[in-house]
């Protein structure tokens, strides 16, 4: 016969410091508030005849998570009339789920969450503000997200240095990219898992585990518009959230998405975003200090004439800034190659294109000039790196008189003059913004990038006008790759491919 009492509190009246009438299966406190009531004592212990789970063996994991599936409204895709949003925020992945909790305690034990704290927010944070620490530490027990312990996971996974050789057998990568494919088969939505699967295609482009990166970083944006992160005015899946920091917490994580998916799609000519064009409507994150320490500050739109002089734009506001500009060169870019386009109109857009990218990256120049701290320079590096970016490909474009499409048709006088700007700005590039970003010593991998194309411009002009000061920015250049190289697997193939284009022999054993 099982007990009617059990053994210590429930983890709800555990946190909150109050007192439990221990009551089989649900407290008096829990069960009035109509909450999930859990007991530590009544998990299943692992027995002693079964070992952990083997981390090459997902299929395992995912047994295990599809015990219970999550129930979806389907009134929400097959009669959006007789749809009601969804009150709380962990509807669909209510917490805490003990068979995630019991796969990822194997290799997180809770004494390592202030090391992992530390790390992460010195490291991945930096220039990618997503998580909001407060909300992380002090977790809520009646709201708890199930994927609460995923996203824990998925951080450790960003901030550990690999060991194995091919990064896409890394063991604590194999068991995140399970464990997040099988929230998804189970029917969970959460703010949680859409972090999880940022985080993960943060480690798959770090690490170029193409076309990982590629398709998660999808996933990700289907959910977030299945929350209807997306567009305010989109069917929302979920009521809104019931505090700012939850959904300021909604917003960066979307702009995260948006930033990765842009970046990721630099060199994929022709396929679609995952991540729709922000609305007219579209707010940026607040600055970022201020989120930190939780204050309640009004937010600057994407589409705007001036900024307000009583707020300040933060690192990643500026990030999300580059990244939007950035998605709109690769779409000029794809447009300038079709013939049925009006030449002039495409023009003309390069060169208003050219200005605003000029005007966004002197702003934030001046940002990073004006801060002192290193702490700040980092943070403002991936802003900058992306504008660089999103300026090589306009420019690339532009810069060489015989693209493709442009000598099998008389020549207008404006590609002239986007010709004469793409140069200098490739030439400006090359001798001395990429070589600024040098001296800040960021880690953040989307600045290996960056370094890729700077040096490719600088080699341009090397090979052409055998310039000295070319030939130091690019040295300059190389070197940082290979000191990234020692952290992410992406350097080392950026590396090898200017090995491939012969770049590296002009600089010969000099880095």
């Amino acid at each position: 016969m099982p007990p009617s009492k059990a053994r210590h509190s429930c983890r709800a009246c555990r946190r909150l410091k109050r007192k439990c009438s221990k009551d089989i299966p649900s407290c008096i406190i829990c069960d009035r508030l109509g909450k999930q009531c859990e007991y530590a004592d009544l998990a299943t212990p692992p027995s002693s005849e079964t070992s952990p789970p083997n981390l090459a063996e997902p299929t395992n994991q995912s047994s295990i998570l599809s015990i219970q599936n999550q129930k979806f409204p389907l009134s929400f895709f097959l009669d959006p009339n007789l749809f009601t949003p969804l009150n709380a925020s962990n509807a669909l992945a209510p917490g805490p789920r003990l068979d995630l909790q019991q796969i990822i305690a194997q290799h997180l034990a809770p004494d390592d969450l202030p090391v992992l704290f530390e790390d992460y927010f010195l490291s991945v944070h930096e220039w990618l503000p997503m998580i909001s620490r407060k909300r992380l530490t002090y977790v809520d027990p009646f709201s708890q997200d199930a994927c609460h312990d995923l996203v824990l996971l998925c951080m450790k996974m960003c901030t550990i240095k690999p060991k194995n050789p091919s990064q896409s057998q890394e063991p604590l990568y194999v068991l995140a990219n399970s464990l997040c494919s099988a929230a998804e088969s189970a029917g969970l939505v959460s703010l949680r898992l859409i972090q999880s699967l940022v985080l993960l295609a943060v480690f798959e482009y770090s690490h170029a585990i193409y076309p990982a990166c590629y398709l998660t970083i999808s996933r990700a944006a289907r959910l977030g518009i299945l929350m209807g992160w997306q567009d305010r005015d989109a069917q929302q899946l979920f009521k809104l959230g019931d505090s700012w920091s939850i959904r300021e917490e909604q917003r960066r994580t979307w702009w995260a998405i948006f930033v990765l998916d842009r970046f990721i799609s630099i060199d994929t000519s022709g396929m679609p975003f995952a991540a729709p064009e922000p609305c007219p409507d579209e707010l940026l994150p607040v600055n970022d200090e201020d989120w930190a320490l939780g204050k309640t500050v009004p937010s600057e739109p994407l589409y705007t004439a001036c900024f307000s002089s009583i707020t300040t734009l933060g690192s990643f506001a500026r990030t999300c800034q580059a990244a939007h500009m950035l998605g709109k060169v690769i779409q000029h870019k794809a447009l300038r190659t079709k013939s049925s386009q009006d030449i002039l109109h495409v023009v003309q857009e390069g060169q208003s294109l050219h200005r605003a990218l000029s005007s966004l990256q002197l702003s934030i120049g001046e940002q990073m000039s004006s801060n002192t701290s290193s702490l700040s320079k980092r943070s403002l590096a991936c802003a900058v790196a992306v504008c660089i970016c999103a300026q090589a490909l306009l420019y690339g474009s532009y810069g060489c008189p015989d693209a493709p499409g442009v000598t099998s048709r008389e020549r207008l006088s404006h590609e002239t003059e986007m010709q004469s700007v793409s140069v200098q700005g490739l030439r400006a590039l090359g001798s001395c913004l990429a070589p600024k970003l040098v001296q800040v010593q960021s880690d953040c991998p989307l600045l290996v990038r960056c370094f890729y194309t700077a040096s490719n411009a600088c080699a341009w002009f090397v090979r052409e006008d055998y310039e000295p000061q070319m030939r130091n920015a690019l040295m300059s250049l190389v070197g940082e790759l290979r000191r990234l190289s020692e952290r992410w697997e992406i350097a080392t193939e950026y590396i090898a491919l200017l090995d491939q284009g012969g770049i590296l022999n002009l600089v010969g054993n000099q880095v």
